[in-house]
């Protein structure tokens, strides 16, 4: 989703490490988008159609493991003529593991989804602490800044766990985004179930406007393209 909207929309040259070994979930989406255009010539029209439009190929999905993504991202720069603004890697969902540790400190900037559950809340906590403390400013960290995501949030139940947990990360020196990502049956919505018009998740397309209301996405990608400083291709 972030990805696909900073790539067709805002301009952002970028390509995607798929580090999650376990789910693939970015290889693997791509793998059905591709089967399912194969599988349908006017489908495949349809989408080539659309992408004139953006005036650019599909950004490219690397298919790595933890312990070797980095090596991994060099072959693919070695190969290009000039390199994308943004790497995006995709971690596994369990990261406090040592190979996974090792890469969170090569990064630059980490964005760490967190669900209103306590099992989700116990782990992600653990992950934001262990990167405070060992990852920003730890010599050998490119670890600019980490920031953790409040996302799938249900409109109707209570926030009082998400505003007792923003205030206790607060209260520890670990940064929230102000926008959130509201829960929506809409996001599981690839091309098969929505055609090119009707799409949210798919790696040839961004998701489609009218599908965007009301779920802070539109937010939220503002505000990482402020927190990262990410400019498109015009500056702005």
């Amino acid at each position: 989703m972030l990805a696909s909207i900073l790539y067709y929309e805002k301009n952002i040259s970028l390509a995607v490490v798929d580090c999650d070994g376990t789910q693939e979930s970015f290889y693997k989406l791509r793998e059905r988008d591709r089967d399912l255009i194969e599988s349908s010539p006017e489908l495949g029209k349809e989408l080539h159609e659309r992408l004139s439009r953006y005036g650019k190929k599909s950004y490219h999905i690397i298919r790595s493991k933890p312990e070797r993504a980095v090596s991994d991202v060099m072959k693919y720069l070695r190969k290009m003529k000039t390199a994308p603004q943004l790497i995006i890697f995709d971690f596994p969902g369990h990261a406090l593991t040592s190979a996974m540790m090792e890469l969170s400190i090569t990064m630059d900037y980490i964005i760490s989804p967190i669900e209103a559950d306590p099992q989700s809340l116990a782990s992600s906590f653990a992950y934001a602490k262990t990167i405070r403390d060992l990852g920003i400013g730890f010599e050998g960290s490119r670890i600019q800044d980490f920031f953790m995501l409040w996302n799938k949030i249900n409109r109707s139940a209570s926030t009082t766990v998400i505003d007792l947990f923003s205030q206790n990360a607060r209260e520890q020196g670990l940064p929230i985004f102000d926008t959130r990502i509201y829960n929506s049956v809409r996001f599981s919505r690839e091309l098969a179930q929505g055609g090119v018009k009707g799409v949210f998740r798919c790696s040839y397309l961004p998701p489609a406007q009218a599908l965007r209301p009301q779920t802070g996405v539109d937010e939220w990608v503002k505000e990482v393209m402020e927190k990262l400083n990410l400019k498109t291709e015009n500056g702005v």
